[in-house]
């Protein structure tokens, strides 16, 4: 089965709007997202190294992911993975399946230079289901940079708002409010489909 999360302005699938509509939900304003603020590329004939200046809100941190890998995307997966597989342990979870780059030539004019860069970028999950991620912009590197930046938000901000209600279903239990824990053990059904939580147990936000 394939799952479909697209750049902001578009429509999600019906399993990853769910995901990422109740991400929202349960972080409000901890929502992260990142802004690209600079781009270093160092490329030779077989390895890239790119460095990246991200600003993360809402927090509004500058952090810097550096990475090496065959190309701009594989790189860039690396340095995240580096800098943030063991805050948010799903990342180790999922793989690349499958990326591509296209043209967007509606609305393009007179030569068609202007046309669109379309990254399309494939992601498998701990069940094994491919979220695909996609990404249009007049630039191919900022097109590349994005599509993989969305994927790796869709994934953090899942597993975030996951241990959020890990915290939340304890207090509740403590409190007794089996209300609450079936509501919150609903949810957590829910942010599943995004991959698996099962090393997440007892861990803090």
């Amino acid at each position: 089965m394939n799952t479909t999360v697209a750049s902001p302005g578009q429509s999600l699938d019906p399993e990853s709007t769910r995901v990422d509509q109740l991400a929202r939900e349960i972080l409000h304003e901890n929502y992260h997202s990142f802004d690209v603020e600079k781009l270093e590329l160092e490329e030779d004939p077989t390895r890239v190294t790119v460095k990246v200046k991200l600003r993360r809100r809402p927090e509004n941190d500058v952090i810097m992911v550096e990475g090496q890998g065959v190309g701009l995307v594989d790189a860039f997966f690396n340095g995240v993975m580096k800098a943030w597989e063991d805050e948010f342990q799903s990342l180790k979870t999922i793989s690349l399946s499958d990326f591509s780059i296209g043209s967007g030539f509606d609305g393009a004019k007179g030569r068609r230079f202007d046309a669109l860069a379309v990254a399309t970028l494939r992601v498998k999950n701990a069940h094994g289901v491919e979220c695909a991620f996609e990404r249009k912009t007049t630039s191919v590197t900022r097109s590349c940079l994005l599509v993989a930046l969305d994927a790796l938000t869709f994934f953090m901000n899942a597993e975030r708002a996951y241990v959020q209600l890990q915290l939340a279903m304890k207090d509740a239990t403590e409190r007794r409010r089996s209300d609450l824990v079936a509501r919150y053990r609903q949810q957590m059904s829910t942010l599943v489909l995004a991959t698996s939580y099962a090393s997440l147990s007892g861990k803090p936000e």
